[in-house]
Protein backbone atom coordinates (compact mmCIF):
# COMPACT_ATOMS: atom_id res chain seq x y z
CA UNK A 1 0.00 0.00 0.00
CA UNK A 2 1.30 3.46 -0.95
CA UNK A 3 0.16 7.02 -0.36
CA UNK A 4 -0.15 10.10 -2.52
CA UNK A 5 -0.39 13.60 -1.05
CA UNK A 6 -1.57 16.36 -3.36
CA UNK A 7 1.08 19.11 -3.71
CA UNK A 8 -1.52 21.62 -4.92
CA UNK A 9 -5.29 21.90 -5.01
CA UNK A 10 -6.63 20.81 -8.36
CA UNK A 11 -7.99 18.14 -10.64
CA UNK A 12 -6.07 14.86 -10.73
CA UNK A 13 -6.42 12.00 -13.18
CA UNK A 14 -6.41 8.62 -11.46
CA UNK A 15 -5.41 5.63 -13.60
CA UNK A 16 -5.26 2.04 -12.32
CA UNK A 17 -4.43 -1.31 -13.91
CA UNK A 18 -5.38 -4.67 -12.35
CA UNK A 19 -3.00 -7.58 -11.86
CA UNK A 20 -2.79 -10.52 -14.27
CA UNK A 21 -3.31 -14.14 -13.28
CA UNK A 22 -0.51 -16.63 -12.86
CA UNK A 23 0.34 -19.04 -15.68
CA UNK A 24 -1.13 -22.54 -15.97
CA UNK A 25 1.15 -25.50 -15.14
CA UNK A 26 -0.03 -28.13 -17.63
CA UNK A 27 1.10 -31.76 -18.03
CA UNK A 28 4.26 -31.09 -16.07
CA UNK A 29 5.30 -27.98 -18.00
CA UNK A 30 4.84 -24.25 -17.49
CA UNK A 31 2.73 -22.69 -20.24
CA UNK A 32 2.37 -19.11 -21.42
CA UNK A 33 -1.37 -19.14 -20.62
CA UNK A 34 -2.54 -16.34 -18.37
CA UNK A 35 -5.30 -13.72 -18.26
CA UNK A 36 -4.92 -9.95 -18.14
CA UNK A 37 -6.09 -7.31 -15.71
CA UNK A 38 -8.39 -4.43 -16.58
CA UNK A 39 -7.98 -0.64 -16.60
CA UNK A 40 -9.95 2.20 -15.02
CA UNK A 41 -9.55 5.97 -15.01
CA UNK A 42 -11.32 9.10 -13.82
CA UNK A 43 -10.77 12.65 -12.55
CA UNK A 44 -10.79 13.56 -8.87
CA UNK A 45 -10.60 17.01 -7.23
CA UNK A 46 -8.08 17.07 -4.39
CA UNK A 47 -7.17 19.75 -1.88
CA UNK A 48 -3.56 20.64 -1.19
CA UNK A 49 -2.02 18.23 1.36
CA UNK A 50 -4.91 15.76 1.01
CA UNK A 51 -3.71 12.15 1.10
CA UNK A 52 -5.17 9.16 -0.73
CA UNK A 53 -4.20 5.51 -0.41
CA UNK A 54 -3.13 3.39 -3.37
CA UNK A 55 -3.36 -0.41 -3.22
CA UNK A 56 -1.61 -1.93 -6.25
CA UNK A 57 -2.74 -5.44 -7.12
CA UNK A 58 -0.18 -8.21 -7.44
CA UNK A 59 0.12 -10.75 -10.24
CA UNK A 60 -1.07 -14.23 -9.28
CA UNK A 61 1.61 -16.82 -8.63
CA UNK A 62 2.28 -19.21 -11.51
CA UNK A 63 0.95 -22.75 -11.17
CA UNK A 64 2.97 -24.90 -8.76
CA UNK A 65 3.69 -28.64 -8.97
CA UNK A 66 1.64 -30.39 -6.29
CA UNK A 67 1.01 -27.09 -4.51
CA UNK A 68 -1.39 -24.19 -4.22
CA UNK A 69 -0.55 -21.00 -6.10
CA UNK A 70 -1.05 -17.80 -4.17
CA UNK A 71 -3.33 -15.11 -5.47
CA UNK A 72 -2.02 -11.62 -6.07
CA UNK A 73 -2.14 -9.07 -3.26
CA UNK A 74 -5.42 -7.16 -3.00
CA UNK A 75 -7.96 -9.88 -3.49
CA UNK A 76 -6.65 -12.52 -5.90
CA UNK A 77 -7.86 -16.04 -5.05
CA UNK A 78 -5.50 -19.00 -4.76
CA UNK A 79 -5.20 -21.52 -7.59
CA UNK A 80 -4.81 -25.22 -6.82
CA UNK A 81 -3.36 -28.36 -8.38
CA UNK A 82 -5.52 -31.32 -9.35
CA UNK A 83 -4.41 -33.51 -6.41
CA UNK A 84 -3.74 -36.31 -8.86
CA UNK A 85 -0.81 -35.70 -11.20
CA UNK A 86 0.88 -32.67 -12.75
CA UNK A 87 -1.66 -29.95 -13.57
CA UNK A 88 -1.99 -26.77 -11.53
CA UNK A 89 -3.77 -23.46 -11.94
CA UNK A 90 -2.14 -20.09 -11.37
CA UNK A 91 -3.39 -17.68 -8.73
CA UNK A 92 -5.86 -14.93 -9.55
CA UNK A 93 -4.63 -11.38 -10.05
CA UNK A 94 -5.23 -8.75 -7.40
CA UNK A 95 -7.20 -5.61 -8.18
CA UNK A 96 -5.70 -2.13 -7.98
CA UNK A 97 -7.74 0.36 -5.97
CA UNK A 98 -7.45 3.88 -4.55
CA UNK A 99 -9.19 4.93 -1.35
CA UNK A 100 -9.74 8.14 0.64
CA UNK A 101 -8.87 6.48 3.94
CA UNK A 102 -6.63 3.72 5.29
CA UNK A 103 -8.36 0.61 6.63
CA UNK A 104 -6.04 -2.01 8.12
CA UNK A 105 -3.47 -2.98 5.45
CA UNK A 106 -5.25 -1.09 2.66
CA UNK A 107 -6.67 -4.09 0.80
CA UNK A 108 -10.04 -3.43 -0.77
CA UNK A 109 -11.74 -6.20 1.22
CA UNK A 110 -11.41 -4.01 4.33
CA UNK A 111 -13.59 -1.24 2.87
CA UNK A 112 -16.94 -2.98 2.45
CA UNK A 113 -18.68 -0.89 5.12
CA UNK A 114 -17.44 2.37 3.55
CA UNK A 115 -17.26 1.30 -0.08
CA UNK A 116 -19.58 4.02 -1.35
CA UNK A 117 -17.88 6.86 0.51
CA UNK A 118 -14.19 5.93 0.62
CA UNK A 119 -13.37 3.84 -2.47
CA UNK A 120 -12.51 6.08 -5.42
CA UNK A 121 -11.62 3.67 -8.21
CA UNK A 122 -10.92 -0.03 -8.89
CA UNK A 123 -9.36 -1.95 -11.79
CA UNK A 124 -10.29 -5.64 -11.75
CA UNK A 125 -7.75 -8.43 -11.50
CA UNK A 126 -7.79 -11.48 -13.77
CA UNK A 127 -8.98 -14.98 -12.92
CA UNK A 128 -6.99 -18.14 -13.57
CA UNK A 129 -6.57 -19.64 -17.04
CA UNK A 130 -7.39 -23.28 -17.82
CA UNK A 131 -6.50 -23.25 -21.54
CA UNK A 132 -5.62 -20.70 -24.24
CA UNK A 133 -9.35 -20.18 -24.90
CA UNK A 134 -10.64 -20.44 -21.32
CA UNK A 135 -9.65 -17.43 -19.28
CA UNK A 136 -11.09 -14.84 -16.94
CA UNK A 137 -9.90 -11.36 -17.83
CA UNK A 138 -10.41 -8.69 -15.17
CA UNK A 139 -12.09 -5.33 -15.19
CA UNK A 140 -14.96 -3.68 -16.90
CA UNK A 141 -18.25 -3.20 -15.08
CA UNK A 142 -18.56 -7.00 -15.05
CA UNK A 143 -15.61 -9.35 -14.80
CA UNK A 144 -15.24 -12.14 -17.36
CA UNK A 145 -17.68 -14.97 -16.78
CA UNK A 146 -16.31 -18.35 -15.69
CA UNK A 147 -16.90 -21.02 -18.35
CA UNK A 148 -15.78 -24.42 -19.49
CA UNK A 149 -15.65 -25.55 -23.11
CA UNK A 150 -17.58 -28.75 -22.38
CA UNK A 151 -20.56 -26.49 -21.75
CA UNK A 152 -21.19 -28.24 -18.46
CA UNK A 153 -20.23 -25.38 -16.19
CA UNK A 154 -21.13 -21.72 -16.40
CA UNK A 155 -21.03 -19.49 -13.33
CA UNK A 156 -22.30 -15.98 -12.76
CA UNK A 157 -20.22 -12.86 -13.29
CA UNK A 158 -18.83 -10.41 -10.80
CA UNK A 159 -20.81 -7.20 -11.27
CA UNK A 160 -21.28 -3.80 -9.65
CA UNK A 161 -23.59 -5.33 -7.06
CA UNK A 162 -22.46 -8.91 -6.54
CA UNK A 163 -19.66 -11.41 -6.91
CA UNK A 164 -17.87 -13.99 -4.81
CA UNK A 165 -17.15 -11.33 -2.16
CA UNK A 166 -16.44 -7.63 -1.98
CA UNK A 167 -12.76 -7.18 -2.86
CA UNK A 168 -12.02 -10.94 -2.98
CA UNK A 169 -11.79 -13.56 -5.71
CA UNK A 170 -12.88 -17.09 -4.89
CA UNK A 171 -10.51 -19.82 -3.71
CA UNK A 172 -11.39 -23.53 -3.85
CA UNK A 173 -9.50 -26.75 -3.19
CA UNK A 174 -8.76 -29.22 -5.99
CA UNK A 175 -11.03 -32.27 -5.85
CA UNK A 176 -11.99 -35.24 -8.04
CA UNK A 177 -8.83 -34.95 -10.17
CA UNK A 178 -9.89 -31.41 -11.14
CA UNK A 179 -7.56 -28.44 -11.46
CA UNK A 180 -9.54 -25.46 -10.22
CA UNK A 181 -8.93 -21.84 -11.05
CA UNK A 182 -9.14 -18.81 -8.80
CA UNK A 183 -11.19 -15.66 -9.08
CA UNK A 184 -9.55 -12.30 -9.63
CA UNK A 185 -9.83 -9.48 -7.12
CA UNK A 186 -12.14 -6.57 -7.85
CA UNK A 187 -14.90 -4.26 -6.66
CA UNK A 188 -16.53 -7.65 -6.42
CA UNK A 189 -14.20 -10.59 -6.89
CA UNK A 190 -14.61 -13.28 -9.52
CA UNK A 191 -16.06 -16.73 -9.03
CA UNK A 192 -14.71 -20.13 -9.84
CA UNK A 193 -16.65 -23.37 -10.20
CA UNK A 194 -16.73 -26.57 -8.16
CA UNK A 195 -17.25 -29.35 -10.72
CA UNK A 196 -19.62 -32.24 -10.08
CA UNK A 197 -17.64 -34.66 -12.24
CA UNK A 198 -14.05 -35.82 -12.11
CA UNK A 199 -11.16 -34.99 -14.39
CA UNK A 200 -12.04 -31.50 -15.62
CA UNK A 201 -10.41 -28.12 -15.25
CA UNK A 202 -12.12 -24.76 -14.97
CA UNK A 203 -10.86 -21.21 -15.14
CA UNK A 204 -11.66 -18.47 -12.64
CA UNK A 205 -13.65 -15.35 -13.42
CA UNK A 206 -12.16 -11.88 -13.36
CA UNK A 207 -13.09 -9.26 -10.78
CA UNK A 208 -15.16 -6.22 -11.72
CA UNK A 209 -13.80 -2.68 -11.97
CA UNK A 210 -15.52 0.35 -10.46
CA UNK A 211 -15.68 4.14 -10.69
CA UNK A 212 -16.71 5.91 -7.50
CA UNK A 213 -19.31 8.67 -7.57
CA UNK A 214 -16.65 11.15 -6.39
CA UNK A 215 -14.94 10.93 -9.80
CA UNK A 216 -15.87 12.57 -13.09
CA UNK A 217 -15.27 11.40 -16.67
CA UNK A 218 -14.54 7.91 -15.42
CA UNK A 219 -14.52 4.61 -17.30
CA UNK A 220 -13.61 1.02 -16.47
CA UNK A 221 -12.40 -1.23 -19.28
CA UNK A 222 -12.11 -5.02 -19.40
CA UNK A 223 -8.80 -6.84 -19.80
CA UNK A 224 -9.63 -8.20 -23.26
CA UNK A 225 -9.79 -4.66 -24.68
CA UNK A 226 -7.13 -2.18 -25.82
CA UNK A 227 -6.30 0.72 -23.49
CA UNK A 228 -3.31 2.85 -22.48
CA UNK A 229 -0.23 1.09 -21.13
CA UNK A 230 1.48 2.49 -18.00
CA UNK A 231 4.77 2.39 -19.91
CA UNK A 232 3.37 4.39 -22.85
CA UNK A 233 1.49 3.44 -25.96
CA UNK A 234 -1.31 0.90 -25.69
CA UNK A 235 -1.80 -2.69 -24.59
CA UNK A 236 -4.53 -5.30 -24.90
CA UNK A 237 -5.13 -6.22 -21.30
CA UNK A 238 -2.57 -5.62 -18.56
CA UNK A 239 0.16 -8.19 -17.84
CA UNK A 240 2.16 -8.67 -14.66
CA UNK A 241 1.56 -6.74 -11.45
CA UNK A 242 -1.01 -3.97 -11.36
CA UNK A 243 -0.08 -0.32 -11.66
CA UNK A 244 -1.33 3.14 -10.70
CA UNK A 245 -0.60 6.61 -12.09
CA UNK A 246 -1.84 9.92 -10.63
CA UNK A 247 -1.46 12.99 -12.83
CA UNK A 248 -2.23 16.62 -12.07
CA UNK A 249 -4.41 18.08 -14.79
CA UNK A 250 -3.26 21.66 -15.37
CA UNK A 251 -6.19 24.04 -15.54
CA UNK A 252 -6.51 26.33 -18.58
CA UNK A 253 -5.29 29.90 -18.10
Amino acid sequence: MQTFTAPVTGNYKLEVWGGASGKKFNNGEMTDWYACGGYSYGNYIMNRNQTIYVSVGGKGEDGQFESRSQGGWNGGGDGDWDHADDDAMGGGGGCTSIQKSLKEDGQLKNYELVKNTDVLIVAGGAGSVHSPIEYGYGGGETGCITTHTMGTYVDQQATQNSGYAFGLGQTVTGINNCDLGAGGGGWYGGYTIIPTQAGVGVCGGGGSGHIGTMLTNGTTIAGNQTFPSPSGGTETGHSGDGYAIITWQQLPQ
